[in-house]
């Protein structure tokens, strides 16, 4: 694997870290909260609890296909 693709991944899994604290936060919001929160959003911008499930996909995906596992 090069450095730029093990870049790519510490990246990308750093990344998920962050998604991860926005879904949490966003939870935390009340129910009006994350009403305005969303109607706030650009158009067509996936709320935080569809962007965790697609870029945890996608590095589970990148990490499958590359042969990494939890313990590498």
């Amino acid at each position: 694997m090069t450095i730029e693709m093990e870049n790519f991944l510490y990246e990308l899994n750093k990344y998920a870290g962050q998604v991860h604290t926005l879904k949490d936060a966003y939870e935390a919001l009340s129910p009006d909260e994350q009403e305005k929160a969303a109607s706030l959003a650009p158009s067509n911008y996936p709320m935080p609890f569809e962007q965790y499930k697609a870029i945890f996909e996608w590095l589970e995906q990148m990490q499958t296909e590359l042969g990494i596992t939890d313990g590498q």
